[in-house]
Order: C-alpha cells, then sequence, then structure tokens
C-alpha cells in the first residue's frame, strides 16, 4: 500500500481526491494546507509519496528540496512541466490524466527515489563563492547597522565587491545610515522576484542602490508590518544568490531572534528573516555594546543554545569601547569580564568614535568618507581583512557616490 499526500492547486484538489479513491493500493493519509504542514508530515516519514502543484501555498525549490532531503518521493501534478522541473520536481503527469495513469506515476515515482546518504562533513562553500557574513548581537543599540554597513565600505576599498543587506524587520536603517532616499524596498523586490522563480542573473538585475561601482546596498522593508514578505527559505535563496555575485555579503538583522509569541507559528514570525540569516552565514559578527549592561547582555547570550549552535563561525565584537564605562584600562577589563564569565576573549574592539560616528549619520556618509582617520574606521578595515579568506587586489572604485538606485 502506497502513503500519498496532496499538495495540489485548490482546482485539482477535489479532483485527485476523487480520481485515486477508485486506487485500490493508494491510500491518501493528509492533504496539508500549507509547506509548513507538509514538511512536518515529511519529517515525521508519514507518506511515501507527495503530489504536488506548481500554486501549493508556499511550494518553492527549497521545499521541495526539503523534502527529497526527508526521503519523500515527488510526483508533479499539472500541465505546466516547464514551471514544476524549475522547482526541482522530475516527474509529473498532466491533470487530465485517469487514474490509472496516475497511480503508474506514483508507483514509478516511489520505486526510482534514492534517499541520499548523510554527508560525512557539513558543506563548505563553493570555490568563487562569496562570504556571507551576519551582523546579529544584544539589544541596548550596540551599532549593528554602523558597523555592517561600514564593514561592506572597507570590503569595497580592500578590492572585494560588496553589498550591504537590510534584513532587519524590527527597524530597517540600512538606508538611512547611507543617505539614500529612495522610498523602495529592495529585499522585499528580491524576494517577491525570487517566489516568482524569475530571480536576477546578474548584479544589473538585482534591485539596489549603487553606493559606488564596488559598494551596493539592498535597502529594507520601507515599513516594519511588511515583514511578512521576508520569508526564511526564501531569503537564504536571496543571500545565497547574491553570494555567487558579490565578493562581500553583508547583513544586517535585527537583535531578536525567537518568535515574540511562544505559540506562533515559527516558520511564518517576523524574526525568520533573523534565524535564516544567521544559519546562512559564512561568519556571524555577534556585537554587544562595551559597557556594564551590554556585557550582561551578552554572557547572557553566549549561554544559549542559539549561540552555541554557530560554532567556530561566530565572532564576538565589543562597541563602544571606553573607559569611563568599564574603567581604565577599558580593552583590558572587557577582556577580564569576558575571560571570567564565558572563558572566552572577543575577537574584535571598536572604539566608542562618536563624534566620528555621529558625523557620518548626520551627512549620510560611511566613517571612511567623513573621516579618513577616524580610529574606529581604522578598526573596522582591520577586522574586514581578518575575516575575508584572503585579500584581493583593489579594484578601481568610483570617485563618488552613484545616486543611481536599480
Amino acid at each position: 500500500m502506497t502513503q500519498v499526500l496532496l499538495a495540489v492547486d485548490f482546482e485539482f484538489d477535489l479532483i485527485l481526491f476523487e480520481l485515486l479513491s477508485e486506487v485500490d493500493d493508494v491510500t491518501i493519509v493528509a492533504r496539508p494546507a500549507d509547506d509548513v504542514e507538509l514538511l512536518a508530515l515529511c519529517r515525521t516519514g508519514s507518506a511515501d509519496v507527495v503530489i504536488v502543484g506548481q500554486y501549493f501555498p508556499g511550494l518553492d525549490a527549497q521545499v521541495i528540496s526539503a523534502i527529497h532531503a526527508a526521503g519523500t518521493a515527488v510526483l508533479g501534478f499539472g500541465n505546466d512541466t516547464a514551471a514544476l522541473e524549475s522547482l526541482g520536481i522530475v516527474s509529473s503527469v498532466p491533470s487530465s490524466a485517469d487514474a490509472e495513469t496516475v497511480a503508474q506515476a506514483i508507483d514509478d515515482t516511489r520505486d526510482s527515489t534514492v534517499i541520499p546518504p548523510r554527508p560525512l562533513a557539513p558543506p563548505g562553500s563553493l570555490k568563487g563563492q562569496g562570504h556571507i557574513v551576519t551582523v546579529w548581537g544584544t539589544g541596548s543599540s550596540p551599532g549593528r547597522t554602523l558597523t555592517a554597513v561600514n564593514l561592506g565600505d572597507h570590503g569595497a576599498r580592500q578590492g572585494h565587491r560588496s553589498v550591504v543587506v537590510d534584513a532587519d524587520t524590527v527597524a530597517a536603517m540600512v538606508a538611512t545610515t547611507l543617505g539614500l532616499t529612495e522610498e523602495s524596498a529592495h529585499l522585499a523586490n528580491l524576494c517577491r522576484l525570487e517566489m516568482e522563480k524569475t530571480p536576477p542573473l546578474d548584479i544589473s538585475a538585482v534591485p539596489h542602490a549603487a553606493v559606488r561601482d564596488d559598494f551596493h546596498a539592498v535597502t529594507g522593508l520601507t515599513r516594519p508590518d511588511r515583514w511578512p514578505e521576508v520569508r526564511a527559505s526564501v531569503l537564504t535563496a536571496v543571500l545565497s544568490r547574491l553570494a555567487k555575485m558579490f565578493d562581500l555579503v553583508v547583513v544586517d538583522v535585527a537583535d531578536r531572534v525567537d518568535p515574540d509569541d511562544d505559540f506562533a507559528d515559527p516558520f511564518y514570525d517576523r524574526h525568520c528573516a533573523t534565524r535564516a540569516a544567521l544559519e546562512v552565514a559564512d561568519t556571524v559578527l555577534v556585537l554587544a555594546a562595551g559597557d556594564p549592561i551590554g556585557l550582561q547582555r551578552l554572557v547572557k547570550l553566549l549561554g544559549t543554545e542559539r549561540v552555541e549552535s554557530l560554532g567556530s563561525k561566530m565572532r564576538i565584537g565589543i562597541t563602544k569601547v571606553r573607559s569611563g564605562a568599564v574603567g581604565h584600562p577599558a580593552e583590558v577589563r572587557i577582556r577580564e569580564v569576558l575571560a571570567r564569565f564565558v572563558r572566552r576573549d572577543p575577537d574584535f574592539i571598536f572604539s566608542d568614535d562618536r563624534a566620528t560616528a555621529d558625523a557620518a549619520m548626520l551627512s549620510g556618509h560611511t566613517l571612511h568618507e567623513e573621516n579618513p582617520k577616524s580610529v574606529l574606521s581604522q578598526e573596522i578595515a582591520a577586522a574586514v581583512t581578518e575575516l575575508l579568506p584572503a585579500r584581493k587586489r583593489p579594484r578601481k572604485s568610483g570617485a563618488g557616490r552613484a545616486a543611481k538606485s536599480l
């Protein structure tokens, strides 16, 4: 007996249900409402075969890949075979097929499915793949956006074609920090193109603002209530695609990572974007303010399972470091605190250059543009050199900002 899940378009659901009711050795175990329910059923081994339609709610290539990874066979149902193949569905039957044809296709799909072996080691970055750095951290305003923007700026100045992506679904501030005036939400547009299966294939087609020839920005949501437009699986695909076009992808995210409501669906809460950006990153830079409250929050954060799951790709940065907040010398005091409570040294210390940061924010400039001799700017430049796999020969940068938005 073959166990089947029906995950087809609404107009075909009843037709296919009645059609398979005529087949003796096929049992329909469930008819999930969306991709979340579908994946939950597949991961529990509820079925041998899933029959899917291209317009099933939430369906995309990542969902199909997850179904295959769970060891469940996938059979497409519909007349647009090209669209089904673009999702990763190899076998399909037309909507006009009779019960015998569908039954045979189910058997063939089930018998031809091979469960891939579990890899011996986690997959690494592909050759030529760009480096994704997600800038995360505690609350109390440690300067995530300021750091992310200037990491991208110095990455470009060191010869890496860079893009900063604003994936903060609570308070997107990259556009404001860079003095960009356009009101379009580039990230939402990118997610929409990804969901419509028409993603950009080169940089010129990516919705973005060109700050310079080698430094670009994908602005965030224009309103916080637009967070449902940034789904975790889609954002993962967007960032992975950008990493094939840029040498350095810096992602600015909110500090919150878990659902606001314990009973909320974890796949559709507003902080799923943060979790996706953390998972897809090659490096996660965890920031905390260099004051007693910021350090206490960092100690608590470092003790969570979420941070422990980041493993070796996590780096710690302490921002706004000043002796007046923690005693003199400030860096020594901070290292003593972290050594005592978490037995770890910070990877980066960023000074509290409030004057340059304020002037840069007021003018919409990066720290280097505002003051090339800024200590904070030089510290971020040094962090870029350490974070990236290798230093490249500098490309020629434009003399000024390109005010255009693509």
